[in-house]
């Protein structure tokens, strides 16, 4: 390996080494270059970044990928000459710092406004006004330090632009002019970046790459040398080691990146296109801790893979290699200040808009959900537990082999859990900044947990009954809003397979595969929400809903509404989402449950077609659907007493107070409680499909006061065993007591124990041959 000099004097702003929130960083590609044909990439648009920022980074975050490489787009910010509009950048930088994200702003990634020249000699001047009003935008709306990566890929671009024809401005034979322009226009850059941040740090990508020549044409080895040489060309002349008269020098160059791609590495040929890519396989092939330690010795500066990725199946070995790699030439004394997956979301092909499957995450579906690469997601981790310094966890055993058919609650118990840590990770998140808790239902659709109580045939489990109870119970212990938001769109989902006519079940069906969320909004204020006609078959609604849970991300919320004339109250089934400027978010301004985004909506004016009505006046009430929807909620919140409880029990075990007595008769009387409340809800469920509508109702009523009883209990007994300090944010048991309290007084508890009360008193007794009050029948299957 190449001995490793003493570090070079840094930049003013670079003495200090580069501080990354994280080793392992994720890229957004953000090129906008224009093709031959003049049609214009944008691949922040074409891949939702922009529309799913806030989910993106959220995600981003959840996976353990705090430091990532975005880009803003000089063509939408410079549309007229010299006036700077940066709307479409701002769903980025404030997700980012909403998400604890540190952010590289690649300023110029391919793609520039139709109005400028790049050969132009005013190109750098005009370059550097942008810079300038970047860097005053970022930096109000950047917490610490400002990162900014001028010009990505100086040399590629130069190569593909100015020698090839293969990038705009498709010029042949001057890739050497192109290059000289593109530095002179980062230095000018970085000057006004200074100017506006003299604290700014600076990131410049290059690619990283390896030419010999072959050895059947020991003739081509002073071209492949050249070749290989050219890679530092942009760097030296950025340092004014090269051209000096650019204006470059040791100021200019703070962190170097390297972009690092399968393809690489070659053995030279006259003809480019004849090349030999030398793979990891390959004897030729160098190993990148050599390529990395090379450009250490060369210019003595910090170091980032600054890219690296490839497609398909060979995505996590390459990182995995990669990754391993890097740390040990970090490991060898050579400063690798991180490696960013580039990019992080498959994006269209520059060419021919195929399809790349080359990201950490596919496409958004409509709520900005994306998919995992379960190989790769696996390979991130495990390189984070090597830089980490943790040891990989044991194999697991081998899995039973599967039973001949599928327990649907098992199956949604298995989804569950792969996406549960991302629902955790994301609670405490979202309760302080009040968001929807995105990352966690793009983790439930990934699953495949937003169609569970479709059929099979309709692509869904069929879940019911007390698989559905345990499986929203379950969803409670990880975040109660979650539970709450999800127990609401299987509300909407079984409300339109029960009322809806065939097509609209259909429908339903093809939008919860599809990943829109629903809801169900019933609470409103007075006069409430109302319908009037509004042409041939067309309904215009009057009025609000209030606590419409999921604001803004609900994209088919079903809306209770009065028809003309006293005729009733039918479901409303909107197409589309609510317009976000029709809600009152100072409406929501709770004590718990915040991540509900419980907004109050204006729904004036809004139309319908007779389509989007469900059932028949009066279906939305009709029982034992009505009612009997209580246990659901119930699950969800025993779920969040389990939690509360546990974190309790974790406050007690840190301080090494478990074994005290009063402690002991605390938490079991709260487990008698909630198993007390577990089995009552179970058998209300049993109930509804065997009893009488009047006594099953009643039993409900029951199951709720049991269970509202027992979590009161559970949130008392958590605030009294872990006292003041397991109270203090942000440990988990302050923010559940919370929720839990919240959440147990929306759906109107004092009803449900007058409509017990009602039953005892007014309704039938037992016979004298029944010992079981409910049941007097003698039926034990209830």
């Amino acid at each position: 390996m190449t001995t490793v000099p003493a570090p070079l004097p840094l930049a003013p702003a670079g003495n200090a080494p580069p501080v990354f929130q994280s080793f392992f960083m994720g890229g957004f590609e953000c090129s906008t270059q224009r093709r031959p044909s003049g049609r214009r990439i944008d691949v922040i648009d074409a891949t939702g970044h922009d529309r799913f920022a806030a989910q993106d980074y959220a995600r981003l975050a959840a996976a353990g990928l705090r430091t990532a490489r975005d880009g803003l787009r000089w063509h939408l910010i410079e549309r007229v000459p010299g006036e700077y509009d940066f709307t479409s950048a701002q769903a980025q930088v404030t997700a980012a710092r909403a998400a604890g994200v540190q952010v590289i702003w690649d300023l110029l990634h391919y793609g520039s406004p139709d109005f400028v020249d790049v050969f132009a000699p005013e190109f750098p001047e005009v370059f550097a006004r942008f810079a300038r009003a970047a860097a005053e935008f970022l930096r109000a709306e950047t917490e610490g330090e400002l990162w900014v990566c001028p010009v990505n890929e100086i040399s590629f671009m130069a190569w593909g632009g100015g020698d090839v024809g293969y990038l705009n401005p498709f010029a042949h034979g001057r890739g050497d002019t192109l290059k000289r322009q593109l530095v002179r226009a980062s230095i000018r850059a970085m000057d006004e970046v200074r100017a506006t941040d003299p604290a700014a740090r600076f990131l410049h990508a290059e690619p990283l790459i390896s030419v010999q020549a072959h050895p059947e044409r020991p003739e081509d080895h002073a071209h492949a040398q050249a070749n290989h040489e050219s890679q530092y060309a942009a760097l030296d002349m950025l340092l004014g080691r090269l051209h000096p008269e650019l204006g470059g020098g040791e100021a200019y160059v703070d962190v170097v990146g390297l972009n690092y791609y399968p393809y690489n590495q070659w053995h030279h040929h006259p003809e480019h296109h004849l090349r030999e890519v030398l793979d990891m396989g390959h004897p030729a092939h160098r190993p990148l801790r050599g390529l990395l330690a090379d450009v250490w010795a060369r210019y003595g500066r910090p170091l980032l893979i600054a890219e690296t990725g490839t497609e398909d199946a060979g995505r996590a070995p390459w990182f995995a290699r990669v990754a391993a790699e890097a740390l040990a030439a970090r490991g060898a004394g050579v400063p690798v200040e991180g490696v960013c997956l580039y990019p992080v979301v498959n994006h269209p092909g520059w060419d021919d808009d195929r399809h790349c499957h080359n990201g950490l995450w596919d496409y958004p579906d409509a709520l900005g959900g994306r998919a995992a690469d379960p190989a790769l997601a696996a390979a991130l981790a495990s390189a984070q537990r090597a830089e980490a310094g943790e040891p990989e966890p044991a194999a697991p055993p081998p899995e039973p082999a599967p039973a001949a058919s599928t327990d649907p609650a098992r199956e949604a118990l298995t989804r569950l859990a792969r996406a549960a840590p991302a629902i955790a990770a994301e609670a405490a998140a979202r309760d302080r900044d009040g968001q929807f808790p995105a990352a966690s239902f793009a983790a439930l659709r990934e699953a495949g947990l937003l169609t569970v109580t479709l059929s099979p045939e309709q692509g869904g489990l069929g879940l019911g009954g007390a698989g559905l109870l345990t499986l929203l119970r379950r969803v409670g212990r990880e975040s109660l809003p979650v539970a709450r938001l999800y127990e609401g769109h299987l509300n909407a989902l079984l409300l339109v397979s029960r009322f809806g006519a065939p097509g609209q079940r259909a429908r339903a069906v093809a939008d919860a595969r599809a990943g829109e969320l629903f809801g169900v909004w019933n609470t409103e204020a007075a006069p409430g929400l109302h319908l009037e006609e509004a042409g041939a078959a067309r309904w215009r609604l009057l009025g609000n809903k209030t606590f419409t849970s999921g604001a803004g991300h609900v994209t088919r919320p079903l809306l209770p509404a009065e028809l003309p004339g006293g005729a009733g109250r039918a479901m409303v089934l909107l197409p589309a989402p609510v317009p976000p400027e029709r809600f009152d978010p100072d409406f929501w301004s709770p004590l718990g449950m915040r991540p509900t985004v419980s907004f109050r909506a204006d729904l004036d004016g809004l139309e319908i077609g007779a389509g989007d009505l469900i059932g028949a006046p009066g279906d939305y009430y009709a029982q034992p659907e009505f009612g009997g929807g209580a246990l659901r909620f119930l699950a969800a919140q025993l779920g969040g007493a389990d939690a509360a409880m546990t974190a309790a029990r974790d406050v007690l075990r840190g301080l090494g107070r478990q074994g005290d007595d009063a402690q002991r008769l605390r938490f079991a009387g709260v487990a008698a409680g909630l198993e007390a409340a577990w089995q009552v809800t179970l058998r209300a469920a049993r109930l509804l499909d065997t009893a009488p509508t009047e006594r099953a109702l009643a039993y409900v009523a029951l199951a709720r006061t049991v269970t509202e009883d027992a979590c009161l209990l559970a949130a008392e007994a958590a605030e009294r065993a872990v006292g003041a300090r397991g109270l203090l944010a942000p440990h988990p048991a302050e923010r559940i007591v919370r929720d839990l309290r919240m959440y147990l007084r929306q759906p109107a508890p004092d009803a449900a124990r007058l409509a017990l009360g009602a039953w005892v008193l007014d309704g039938p007794g037992p016979s004298d041959l029944a010992a079981d009050p409910w049941d007097p029948d003698g039926d034990a299957a209830c």
